[in-house]
């Protein structure tokens, strides 16, 4: 008896095994798995046209805006500095004139400290006059 039991459980096993395989096939025969994959394919390959159209579209309406802005900027540039070229050039006048006395101080400052420094020699000189009188005269 337990030899018939192993082969009673095989049996059974082997049924429900060919009882999916038939399912397995009907379902394929049913279902035509290439006919999907192309539905699918053409279903991505339209979306995907139907984006690109919108990216474009969407790309060209900016770039119109953008020039348009564009062109509005420079327009309102064009108008400030044509409205204060006069005030511009006046204020690189006057910065020039600055720089002018800018440069011609240092010279001037420069003459200062050496005239100082003369000063100092001659206090020096005095000072060791005046001790060499003293000691002439100590004497």
């Amino acid at each position: 008896m337990s030899e018939q039991q192993p082969q009673g459980q095989k049996e059974k096993v082997m049924g429900k095994i060919n009882e999916i395989k038939k399912n397995v096939e009907t379902f394929i025969a049913d279902v035509n798995v290439n006919e999907l994959k192309e539905s699918l394919n053409t279903m991505v390959k339209d979306a995907q046209k139907d984006f690109n159209k919108l990216v474009d579209k969407d790309l060209g309406n900016l770039k119109s805006k953008f020039q348009k802005e564009k062109s509005v900027l420079e327009k309102k540039a064009k108008k400030f500095y044509d409205n204060h070229k006069k005030e511009i050039s006046a204020l690189q006048n006057k910065f020039d004139k600055l720089v002018k006395k800018a440069e011609k101080k240092p010279a001037a400052k420069a003459a200062a400290p050496a005239a100082k420094a003369t000063k100092k020699k001659v206090n020096k000189k005095v000072a060791a006059v005046k001790k060499a009188t003293k000691k002439v005269s100590k004497k």
